[in-house]
């Protein structure tokens, strides 16, 4: 009986303890709510009544999906991924400057970013852009900043975890120079792009395809009108345009054969620095490969160490942002089949017209009455045009460029000067001294075709004598070899030969194929550019026949394929390194078959001799497209 009287007693006692609990917690949460309405309505009223007057509707882009690319095979080269970014709308930070900037303090741990920093980019954003605008203030954020930033979104006013488009790369450094990469938009792109319809905070092309094709590839973006609250946080969507996804590319390269000519000039590199290489559908102009060495992984620049990989490219004496493959050198004797279309079309040799190159060193004297010594790399001795070509004799091309006046033979004109300019005016037909028309968004060079009239211009001054700014004898017969201010792209000296190849055509050259739509559908193909060059089919196959030479018995024998003929001219040029020794550039280039040309291949070494070191390059790129590739 006590028992039970303890029991009621106990359980009428209870509940007393949990409501005094209960108040507690209450008078304690009202406590916190009547604090932060203090804050909201008295301390930070200004900024918040603000906010909600200003602020509570505002329009977003919403970005399109970029467009892919393809190889020749259909393979991707690219994805689309997303990643983390932290963004901020300057309208909605807080409007005094203190706050501001504990905010920016606050920011700093999370981001890894200094302040001050912050602090200016968010200045010039809202000076330059704009108040409402989104600035991104950091991409590719890791886990673990990106889970910081959401846990301490309440107390960062203005600023929100975004999920943001990213470019992945998937074929490689071989495909660095060819793709490019997409960036942050700077100010003076945006101030062109915000009238197409950009938001600021989208990627774009920034080099390569990726530039050169950025309004096909980036496609129309979308927007949204959307409600938010004082935090800058999604109320509701009010209205939405639905953005079109970019088009797609197909491209002529094909990665199996780029990667593995990428492995061949990296095995075979050795001293040189530098290595590029060219292989050119000898008809259409399509690049089937376009390598250059050294090269990068263009998938640092949407990686969080982004400025610090970017710095290291930028200090590589080597250059590996550069495209090499579209940068000149002396083409050395390769130039020597324009100095032989020169001559034939201009009637000044025949196929039999012959020399006698019996020693190494020749003195001759010049029309301005200036004795000269030239060399030749062996003694060749009797030899016709043919025999030149596919032995490179620089004596012969001497004869044939500037003449030998005490012989009675004249070379390409009345005089020197006449010469040179006729030189000129070929090599232009062939495609040197211009850019090429790639469609690629890179450092493309001219080259350099000179003229006396070009030097004349461009060594006027002050610092020269009248005399430095004449046109000398030896300029002509050094232009004549392709050395002297001569110089060419890889890229050029490929289109050269295949204009020689396919009996005239100098060919526009072009990686892309076709554009289809996100489904597949084709939009455009792209057609064969190409015009005709002043040189008959006649003269051109014997040309063609002097390269044959070259590679059966001649000075490119290292390119020789059994069971399948081909034809190359092979190049060393000598320049002045920056030691003041003189050194050599490695150059090849030919095509294959020789009955039927279907391919052109053009490799170069910053450093060796061309057949030595460029012709087995070749000849393997040849023999791998012909044994693996032809019926792609």
């Amino acid at each position: 009986m006590f028992r039970n009287a303890k029991t009621r007693t106990t359980l009428r006692n209870r509940p007393r303890g949990n409501l005094r609990v209960l108040w507690v917690a209450i008078i304690i949460l009202f406590a916190i709510l009547f604090i932060r309405l203090i804050d909201m309505q008295i301390i930070n009223r200004d900024d918040f009544a603000e906010k909600a007057q200003n602020n509570r509707i505002i329009q977003t882009n919403l970005p399109a999906i970029r467009g892919l690319i393809y190889d020749r095979s259909g393979q991707p080269l690219v994805s689309n991924t997303v990643s983390f970014s932290a963004s901020i709308v300057p309208a909605l930070l807080p409007v005094d400057e203190q706050k501001r900037y504990r905010l920016y303090l606050q920011l700093e741990k999370i981001l890894d970013m200094p302040a001050i920093e912050i602090s200016k980019r968010i200045e010039e954003f809202e000076k330059k852009i704009s108040q409402s605008e989104t600035l991104i203030i950091a991409r590719n954020l890791s886990h673990e900043q990106a889970l910081l930033l959401e846990q301490n979104a309440p107390d960062l006013l203005g600023i929100s975890l975004e999920m943001d488009a990213q470019r992945t790369y998937l074929g490689g450094s071989a495909l660095s120079h060819i793709l490019g990469y997409v960036g942050a938009q700077t100010e003076m792109e945006w101030e062109e792009l915000k009238t197409k319809g950009y938001g600021f905070n989208e990627l774009i092309g920034k080099t390569g395809l990726e530039a050169f094709y950025e309004n096909i590839l980036h496609g129309t973006p979308g927007k949204a009108i959307t409600e938010i609250d004082a935090y800058g946080s999604k109320i509701q969507i009010l209205d939405e345009i639905s953005a079109t996804p970019g088009q797609n590319i197909h491209l002529s390269i094909d990665l199996t054969l780029q990667k593995y000519i990428a492995e061949l000039l990296e095995q075979g590199r050795g001293e040189a620095n530098i290595a590029a290489a060219v292989v050119m559908d000898a008809n259409t102009g399509e690049l089937l490969a376009l390598v250059s060495l050294p090269n990068y992984d263009n998938n640092i620049f949407s990686s969080a160490n982004r400025d610090k990989e970017y710095k290291k490219l930028l200090d590589d004496p080597n250059l590996p942002l550069l495209n090499w493959s579209l940068n000149p050198a002396a083409p050395g004797s390769t130039f020597k089949l324009v100095t032989a279309a020169a001559s034939l079309e201009e009637g000044r040799v025949t196929k039999e017209t012959s020399y006698n190159v019996d020693s190494l060193a020749h003195e001759f004297l010049g029309y301005d009455g200036r004795t000269y010594q030239f060399f030749d790399w062996r003694i060749h001795g009797l030899i016709n045009l043919q025999e030149a070509i596919a032995w490179s004799s620089n004596i012969y091309f001497y004869m044939l460029s500037c003449g030998f006046p005490q012989e009675e033979l004249p070379g390409l004109g009345d005089d020197v000067e006449q010469s040179a300019v006729t030189l000129s005016y070929y090599a232009r037909r062939f495609g040197l001294g211009s850019k090429t028309g790639i469609d690629l968004v890179a450092s493309e060079s001219p080259g350099l075709i000179p003229t006396p009239e070009w030097k004349r211009r461009s060594r006027a001054g002050p610092n020269f004598a009248e005399t430095e700014r004449e046109w000398y004898y030896a300029d002509t017969c050094f232009m004549g070899i392709g050395q002297g201010d001569v110089t060419a792209t890889p890229l050029q000296i490929a289109i050269m030969t295949a204009a020689i190849a396919n009996n005239g055509k100098l060919l526009t050259p072009r990686i892309a194929t076709k554009i289809t739509d996100i489904e597949g559908n084709l939009i455009e193909q792209k057609p064969t550019v190409s015009t005709k060059i002043p040189v008959s089919q006649k003269n051109l196959e014997i040309i063609r026949e002097g390269m044959r030479q070259a590679i059966e018995n001649g000075s490119a024998t290292l390119a020789k394929i059994n069971g399948i003929q081909t034809a190359g001219k092979t190049g060393t040029a000598e320049f002045i390194a920056s030691d003041g020794t003189t050194k050599e550039h490695a150059w090849f280039t030919g095509f294959a078959p020789f009955d039927s040309p279907e391919i052109v291949v053009t490799v170069y070494f910053d450093l060796g001799q061309g057949n030595l070191k460029a012709s087995p390059i070749a000849a393997e790129i040849m023999r791998y497209y012909l044994s693996k590739m032809r019926d792609k």
